[in-house]
């Protein structure tokens, strides 16, 4: 059985004629019987029964069609799905990136790059998580593109610098150091700190401010995500350090500068070293690094 003997069968399926069958196809009245001949031997069914000069199903060739009409339509829309995929203008792009940019840089990003009129049929999936998980699942192959912090020892991850996060302290209301404009590390010598967990790309960051400056840190606990670290701040459990991010309203916490030239951390675009991108994420792939010093990332 092969996809021309089926498309043959659906055909005559249609026309109950040979001659009309066979010119469809541009191919001659015997080569057309021999291959229905030997797609009902193989299905061990007899498909059509003749009716005066013509041919019609029989009552198992119409059964058997709904299943070859089945086939072929997932066929089509599946041709039509990989040239779309490989695309530059009907692409599908999927992007993973780290909670700190998801409310606010993620949208700028996705809307400007869709305003271009070439850009405006190109459709996205959207994987949000910290930096270890997202290139688990990129090189999982879950997503193409990842934007997130730089992760030592991936020697198969390419990372391209894209932008920068400043940093920030993150305070409760009522705690007497929220009033301050600006903040040292040094001036938390004594309070309990609020940091992530290893699997995210803030730790290492956070880690090496610390020992720069020599702190101990008295740590309070660690969390995976800003919003965890918002919630456990507005209570006064502890004092938070993270990117600047949006606060909703509902959280009772104030955001405090750094002193010492606001300090920042480096965000990467993340891609498979040995993976070429499809054409519709390289576009956005170097739209992202076009655009990268533009307002989209607030800088």
């Amino acid at each position: 059985m092969n996809l021309k003997q089926l498309k043959y069968f659906q055909v005559l399926a249609k026309t109950q004629h040979y001659t009309l069958t066979s010119e469809y196809f541009s191919i001659s009245q015997p080569s057309l019987s021999h291959s229905i001949s030997e797609l009902e031997k193989e299905v061990r069914i007899k498909l059509f029964q003749k009716r005066g000069r013509n041919v019609e199903l029989t009552k198992e060739g119409k059964q058997y069609l709904t299943y070859v009409e089945q086939a072929l339509t997932a066929l089509s829309e599946g041709e039509q799905f990989v040239k779309e995929l490989t695309s530059v203008s009907h692409g599908h792009i999927g992007l993973a990136f780290i909670y700190s940019i998801s409310s606010i840089y993620i949208p700028k990003i996705i809307k400007a790059f869709l305003a271009q009129p070439e850009n405006k049929d190109i459709t996205f999936s959207f994987y949000e998580g910290m930096s270890q998980n997202i290139i688990e699942g990129l090189r999982d192959k879950k997503y193409e593109i990842a934007i997130c912090s730089r992760l030592q020892d991936e020697p198969d991850v390419h990372f391209q610098k894209l932008t920068k996060q400043e940093l920030v302290f993150i305070i409760s209301n009522d705690h007497p150091l929220s009033k301050r404009k600006k903040l040292d590390l040094k001036d938390l010598i004594n309070e309990p700190l609020i940091l992530f967990t290893e699997r995210s790309g803030m730790k290492s960051v956070i880690d090496d401010m610390l020992n720069k400056t020599g702190i101990k840190p008295n740590i309070a606990c660690h969390v995976e995500t800003e919003s965890a670290m918002m919630g456990l701040v507005s209570i006064n459990y502890g004092i938070g350090i993270m990117p600047r991010v949006h606060i909703p309203e509902e959280f009772n916490v104030t955001l405090v500068p750094m002193s010492k030239n606001y300090q920042k951390r480096d965000i990467f675009i993340a891609t498979m070293e040995n993976r070429p991108l499809l054409p519709a994420a390289q576009k956005f792939y170097h739209f992202l690094i076009e655009h990268s010093d533009d307002a989209i990332f607030g800088r």
